[in-house]
């Protein structure tokens, strides 16, 4: 029995290694839509957004590049009502790209101190029927700069791949400690920031304006970047059922109780009737670039 010892252990090794190899790869992935093809979808993100008007900015192409966003969205959004301000820089590329590019490495490449060593997990609610929250990592950094002085900075984080079968069509936000490991090798992956200035040192995640930009924004942008192969939720294309338009069959059988017998002239009128209306239808089918306002960094994230 124990001369068959190595080939047990080598069996088992094969299989040890092959499982990474599959999370890494794009064996097994669920679709076949490009990120290009998912990168048009970004063209449905409103620029408008109740109170939030939104103001497209300029992307350094050397940006693009480093956050290798295929499709990108950098726009910064102005409460109309409140004053308040939020960037949102909103992407989609290889994740082997746009998972390893994230605001507590970015950032301090670009002369800015994260404020805590580890990143928050913050839960967006949006929607009173959520069980829990929308998770996206969070953490504040600043900066001390002779031109632009104190800086201060929130930032929100979160990922979706739409590559995910267990999503079943729905758009879903993840905010993995691991963001390589955990998406693999997808060849899309969105990811999305909401930053805003820090009014003072002590101001909670709850209280950044981006989490009220974020309940008002999600929603919309959820059904925006559901609309691929017939993934758009129901509730933006839900069509009439087959009994709305219609009375109940109890109610079509009272009403029918009110209805004269036909009688044989009514027959041949209506036969001729319907014999017209088929002829009448056959005759008629023939790297992050934030907003000057928060001086983000330009490395790319």
């Amino acid at each position: 029995m124990t001369r068959y010892l190595p080939i047990f252990l080598g069996v088992l090794l094969i299989v040890g290694l092959t499982i990474p190899q599959i999370k890494m790869t794009d064996r097994f992935a669920g679709t076949n839509v490009s990120a290009e093809q998912r990168a048009e979808l970004l063209k449905k993100v409103p620029i408008d957004v109740g109170d939030w008007h939104g103001q497209d900015m300029a992307i350094d192409p050397e940006v693009r590049v480093k956050a290798g966003a295929v499709g990108a969205v950098s726009r910064s959004y102005r409460n109309s009502r409140t004053g308040e301000q939020v960037d949102l820089w909103l992407i989609v590329g290889h994740s082997r790209d746009v998972s390893f590019h994230t605001p507590d490495i970015c950032y301090p490449g670009s002369g800015f101190t994260a404020r805590a060593s580890e990143n928050s997990l913050y839960p967006m609610v949006f929607d009173e029927k959520q069980k829990e929250g929308t998770p996206f990592l969070t953490n504040t950094f600043f900066r001390e700069s002779d031109v632009s002085g104190h800086q201060l900075v929130r930032v929100f984080w979160a990922w979706y791949n739409p590559e995910n079968s267990d999503n079943q069509g729905k758009v879903v936000w993840e905010a993995p400690s691991n963001a390589r490991w955990h998406f693999g090798n997808a060849r899309s992956l969105y990811k999305m920031y909401f930053t805003s200035l820090m009014r003072d040192t002590k101001e909670t995640a709850e209280a950044s304006a981006c989490v009220r930009f974020a309940r008002d924004f999600l929603p919309i942008v959820n059904e925006a970047l559901a609309e691929v192969q017939g993934n758009a939720p129901e509730s933006s294309t839900s069509q009439p059922t087959v009994t709305e338009g219609k009375p109940s069959a109890e109610k079509a059988a009272s009403e029918s109780k009110d209805i004269p017998p036909k009688t044989e002239d009514s027959k041949s009128a209506e036969k001729a009737g319907s014999e017209a209306a088929k002829a009448g239808d056959a005759a008629g089918s023939k790297d992050i670039q934030l907003p000057p306002a928060t001086s983000a960094p330009k490395s790319g994230s």
